[in-house]
């Protein structure tokens, strides 16, 4: 054997729409049950505005057995307030630590932490600030007190606690005290292609021998207004709630509620403790285009280098990938931009490698998309079951693509996920399972 240390994935920890935890989820997935809600704006007790997502019900910390003085000590620091940014990540991450079995002292590790949210906490921050300054502006116009200076006052006084708790690496500090993890930590934003990004930083971890098992974990939640609103404006969002991927009818993106947890371990490692492995990470490829935010450079190559990348760090050829999911935002641009890279390396109207899009199963997860698609990915493998595209009843000729529309029995080895986020950035990764060799055709 090789003496490069090699990174599997030995735990998963999705949560959902679909479903909460690896069979909750994965029968969700079996059974179509993408959880989408028409959810409601309302201020002061009337309707502003409605928009579909696929939304996560009856969440409760409280159901992971997360230890009490944990949660308890989290209430305190934050004045009794809910962080669902936080209470996601820490449930996925207890979730996927318990499918992996690992056991360590959780006083003394060198277990890493890595972690991707767009902006957690940011947008219940923005809303409570601007109800509160409502209410306040209410009251104060019934007195003679009312000023500038006793406005920014009252704001700064009760909300600096929860502004500081804005910075990123407080989400890291509650993770790794919550879990006992005392490795290198790293906190990744590369839009919605951070989880790829993250994840590749958590494998560099462990090849380069500073931990033997990293922890990664991101989400988003989705139930708040800004972004349903912002991604409208920019003419972003389907009206109808239904994501479209590559479709003559593609309109725009859902958002998805949820987390998402994996544990990333060194190989001898894990095969010493006897874990249970999904797969491989074997190889990724990046590129930053550094051009428009909310369109990628289409005629550029970028797409095609980070892919071709992959291809290369994993040794593998094209007709090696047994299946391939992309980013399938649903955007005519985006997914005109996914389909040329896909055809220049893969080839036109292909039947193989097979090509399928998870995202109108659980909706957009912005951040925290890749990692919740790739545990899709690793079920299917682990399963030997492709789910089909859902919505795309029609697939845009100009793409040269065919979706699989059926539920597919495959023995599945080699498999590719794809990411284009915003701003530009672009990343695939590739996953294999372990001992089984592929024979081109």
């Amino acid at each position: 054997m090789s003496n490069e240390r090699r990174v599997v994935i030995t735990g998963i920890g999705p949560l959902a729409s679909t479903g909460i935890g690896k069979d909750t989820f994965w029968d969700g997935i079996l059974k179509k049950r993408t959880g989408l809600t028409l959810e409601e704006i309302c201020i002061d007790n009337e309707i502003w505005d409605k928009f579909y997502l696929h939304k996560i019900e009856d969440f409760d910390i409280e159901k992971f057995n997360i230890e009490e003085k944990i949660i308890d000590d989290i209430k305190t620091w934050k004045k009794g307030g809910e962080d669902r940014d936080l209470y996601y990540l820490l449930a996925a991450v207890k979730l996927a630590i318990d499918d992996s079995k690992i056991c360590y002292d959780k006083t003394n590790n060198d277990i890493g932490l890595f972690l991707t949210v767009e902006h957690p906490g940011f947008e219940a921050f923005c809303e409570e600030m601007i109800r509160d300054t409502a209410e306040y502006l209410e009251k104060a116009s019934r007195t003679a007190n009312f000023s500038k200076f006793n406005l920014f006052k009252y704001l700064f006084e009760r909300f600096a606690p929860k502004g500081y708790d804005l910075q990123s690496f407080m989400y890291l500090y509650f993770i790794a005290k919550s879990f006992g993890i005392h490795g290198y930590s790293l906190f990744t934003n590369n839009a919605c292609a951070s989880g790829l990004y993250a994840m590749e930083s958590a494998a560099r971890q462990i090849k380069y021998g500073g931990s033997n098992i990293v922890l990664l974990a991101g989400g988003d939640v989705s139930s708040t207004m800004f972004k349903h609103l912002w991604f409208r404006k920019n003419g972003l969002y389907a009206e109808d709630g239904r994501i479209k991927p590559f479709a003559k009818s593609a309109d725009g993106m859902v958002l998805g509620d949820g987390a998402s947890a994996m544990v990333l371990e060194e190989l001898e490692h894990a095969l010493n403790r006897n874990a249970y492995i999904y797969a491989e990470y074997v190889g990724e490829g990046f590129s930053l285009e550094g051009w428009k935010v909310t369109l990628p450079q289409v005629g550029s190559l970028s797409y095609q280098s980070a892919i071709t990348g992959a291809l290369k760090k994993a040794k593998v050829e094209p007709c090696d990938i047994d299946l391939i999911v992309p980013h399938g935002v649903a955007l005519k641009a985006t997914d005109g931009y996914e389909s040329k890279a896909i055809t220049d390396i893969f080839g036109k109207n292909i039947q193989k490698p097979f090509i399928t899009v998870f995202k109108p199963y659980v909706g957009h997860n912005l951040g925290g998309s890749a990692i919740i698609e790739s545990i899709i990915l690793l079920l299917s493998m682990d399963k030997g079951i492709i789910p089909p595209v859902l919505h795309s009843d029609e697939t845009e000729p100009k793409y040269h693509i065919e979706l699989v529309r059926e539920w597919l029995s495959y023995n599945l080895t080699t498999t590719m996920k794809l990411s284009c986020g915003f701003a530009g950035y672009n990343a695939a990764a590739i996953f294999r399972k372990i001992k089984t060799t592929h024979i081109c055709s």
